[in-house]
């Protein structure tokens, strides 16, 4: 059975017919929530920005420049709009954040309250250690398995700003999991 291309059926989608679009998006559905979903570290925000990405994918559509990759275009909308999501949820998570502290204070006996705000200090600082770009670069290069050129085309910059940015994503989560895990090396403790 002869397959359409990305570019044949962009072209039906824009015509159109919508099950072309369900055809063009299903072998890419599983990859962008993977991507999603390690950006967020949360499942059921993975799928809330996959369907935003889906949208916009869907809205965006005839800008879709034919002969290009479809697979570097749709995962360069679903990093943007993980950023856009992360954006967000920062903002709420600060006021309800400066909201709970507020109540901790009140409720809570110092030392438990220390011992929480450590715990989670250092949990923070492993997983999100990163920025958004060296987190994007460091997900689609190591964790999608992108090459440099697609990684640069589908955040939109030079291939030297992902190798740059992929040793400096490599580097921090070394240095945090070595703050977090200290090894004994040749009997010396870190």
């Amino acid at each position: 059975m002869w397959m359409k291309n990305d570019d044949e059926l962009v072209e039906e989608v824009l015509r159109g017919d919508d099950v072309s679009f369900e055809i063009l998006l299903r072998p890419y559905r599983q990859g962008i929530l993977n991507m999603a979903y390690r950006m967020t570290e949360n499942l059921e925000e993975a799928k809330e920005v996959c369907q935003d990405a889906l949208i916009k994918i869907y809205k965006y559509l005839y800008k879709f420049k034919k002969g290009k990759s479809f697979k570097n275009w749709i995962y360069k909308i679903t990093v943007n709009s993980t950023y856009d999501f992360l954006r967000k949820k920062k903002k709420y998570e600060e006021i309800v954040e400066s909201q709970k502290s507020l109540t901790a204070s009140i409720n809570q006996d110092p030392e438990k309250q220390l011992l929480n705000k450590e715990i989670k200090n250092k949990i923070k600082a492993c997983l999100q250690s990163l920025g958004p770009k060296e987190k994007a670069v460091f997900i689609l290069r190591d964790g999608e398995g992108f090459s440099i050129k697609e990684t640069s085309e589908i955040l939109g910059c030079s291939s030297v700003s992902v190798r740059t940015n992929l040793l400096r994503a490599r580097q921090k989560i070394k240095t945090q999991f070595e703050k977090i895990y200290p090894v004994e090396v040749r009997g010396v403790k870190k």
